[in-house]
């Protein structure tokens, strides 16, 4: 073999003999990490397993609660009042709403609501009609729900919850671009959710005015017990605790502490 020739096929073979070491590797590498994907996130696709892994670092957003000071005050005003039931009661009333507004269909709303947070609710989805758009809110998580503020004005009572949220919100408008949302990344945001002690009206016109005030209808003493249901004076059974009832009144997203996606 001639010294040229020698020369040409040596550094090919050394070339060649490289770029089998470095394919071996490459192939055993990918290997293991397709193996390590596969074990931690049940998919050998280490990009779809990467998306895993940013959807599960989200943080929900913190709530600076005020149930332990709030409670208590409730409790004794309502002796009745199951905070854990009410909790509950609050968290289905939102996913309730939205499933209203992803339907367009304002009957998916508990019963728990009143007739103006589902006049409320009814022109979010008229709206979204009239401009045809659809918005579907979806795959919610719901990390936390405590009592932000408790407000009393004689009349009504209103028990102020604040909700944390992580959900996918999407509007598309009629050809199906998205216009707003994202499909790629829960948005984690806070809800704050009003339940109101008010008088039932259609009840109303079955007792004497007297009866639906603040005061006891026998002896005219001040009741300042709200969950009383004797008057603490007379002893005269409060006609009120049976015409008024608890209903949740709104529910409206924190805009401005929202964290964007």
């Amino acid at each position: 073999m001639s010294s040229a020739l020698y020369s040409f096929i040596v550094p090919l073979a050394i070339i060649a003999i490289l770029a089998v070491v470095i394919l071996v590797i490459f192939l055993y590498i990918r290997g293991k990490v397709r193996r390590f994907s596969r074990e931690a996130f049940g998919t050998s696709d280490i990009v779809k397993a990467a998306k895993e892994i940013e959807k599960s670092s989200e943080s929900a957003r913190a709530i600076h609660g005020m149930t332990d000071i709030y409670l208590p005050q409730i409790q004794k005003d309502f002796p009745e009042f199951d905070y854990e039931v009410f909790v509950g009661r609050v968290e289905g009333v939102l996913k309730s709403y939205f499933a209203a507004i992803t339907a367009r269909d304002v009957s998916k709303l508990t019963s728990d609501c009143s007739d103006s947070m589902k006049n409320t609710t009814l022109g979010i989805v008229r709206n979204l009609e009239a401009n045809q758009l659809t918005r579907k809110i979806s795959d919610v998580t719901i990390h936390q729900t405590e009592i932000a503020r408790y407000e009393k004005d004689g009349k009504t009572v209103t028990i102020l919850f604040n909700t944390s949220v992580g959900h996918y919100d999407v509007t598309r408008n009629e050809q199906g671009k998205i216009v707003s949302g994202s499909e790629e990344k829960k948005r984690q945001t806070v809800y704050d959710v009003a339940l109101v002690y008010a008088q039932d009206v259609a009840k109303m016109s079955s007792y004497n005015a007297t009866a639906l005030g603040i005061n006891c209808p026998n002896c005219g003493a001040p009741i300042t017990n709200l969950g009383n249901k004797f008057c603490e004076y007379c002893g005269t059974g409060i006609r009120e605790i049976n015409v008024r009832s608890w209903s949740f009144e709104y529910v409206k997203e924190e805009k401005v502490t929202s964290k964007p996606y």
